[in-house]
């Protein structure tokens, strides 16, 4: 059973192994860094390397071109002092059988694989410009990082994969919503799909404020979402001084087969993985009450 920390997390961002070592000494036209990551999903079927829409369907079942996306090559900083990594020009397929990334170097093929029934998890963090998403199973994790602005173009294969992942609907606690009295940048972001999981479906939630920790912290949001599909916990991301951004925690309903308040994080096992989410007592209390 694999475990993932959020409480251990830090600004570090490590290479992926099938990532690049950057090569400070060689003039690299592709030094463009994080920013100018687009993924797009490919207008033909030309657009896509030689070789990767092959794989990747024998692997993931693509029905079309609105389940790839294209990724193109660049540099980006890893977190350690002075450590970038190169992401070599990559395909993302979303099929209706698996998630699988494909990468034109070091050598051309299939390099993470994540079978939809053994998925655990959906992460998915954004600091201004940066996103990052990552999806989690007891033995693997498929990253890639992109340029917020992109989100659109990825946003309803997105919805889609969690729509295959949900599982029939399930009853909501009968606790009484809270949104009137959240902050406008929640009270945003609880009305919208990405939460709800249906535009104006019934959701649980649970809001409260961080206090800073130190005179150079910020007070942070932390929001807890039960739909009749899935738990999703959002907060201001650890990873950035400020609060430009959301960290956002998803995991389907369906295969959680354990959840229990612990004293600084809720543990919640889903799909044969174990994942700590630090938040406040209060929600994590309510989560444990809610879906024990």
């Amino acid at each position: 059973m694999s475990i993932v920390d959020t409480a251990a997390r830090t600004p570090h961002d490590p290479a992926e192994t099938w990532e690049l070592e950057y090569e400070e000494s060689r003039e690299n036209p592709y030094d463009r860094g994080i920013q100018e990551i687009y993924p797009h999903s490919p207008h033909r079927a030309e657009d896509i390397p030689s070789g990767a829409m092959k794989t990747l369907d024998e692997s993931c079942r693509i029905e079309g071109l609105h389940q790839v996306f294209l990724l193109p090559r660049a540099a980006r900083p890893t977190g350690r002092e002075g450590h970038r990594a190169i992401s070599p020009s990559s395909v993302l397929g979303i099929g209706t059988r698996a998630v699988g990334l494909w990468t034109g170097e070091r050598e051309r093929g299939v390099k993470v694989v994540i079978p939809l029934d053994r998925i655990s998890a959906i992460e998915d963090v954004t600091i201004l410009l940066y996103s990052r998403l990552s999806i989690l199973s007891s033995a693997e994790r498929l990253t890639i990082r992109f340029n917020t602005l992109a989100r659109s173009s990825l946003r309803p294969v997105l919805l889609g994969l969690r729509e295959r992942l949900a599982g029939p609907p399930l009853s909501l606690p009968q606790e009484e919503e809270q949104g009137r009295d959240l902050p406008v940048k929640w009270r945003r972001l609880i009305r919208t799909p990405f939460v709800r999981f249906r535009e104006g479906a019934p959701v649980a939630s649970r809001f409260t404020i961080v206090p800073r920790r130190s005179r150079d912290d910020v007070e942070r949001g932390q929001l807890l979402v039960v739909n009749p599909y899935e738990l999703v916990y959002m907060c201001d991301p650890l990873e950035s001084s400020h609060n430009y951004g959301e960290d956002s925690f998803i995991v389907p309903r369906s295969r959680i087969t354990r959840i229990r308040a612990m004293a600084r994080y809720l543990e919640v096992a889903s799909n044969g993985a174990r994942f700590s989410l630090t938040m406040e007592p209060a929600l994590r209390e309510a989560a444990a009450r809610w879906l024990a």
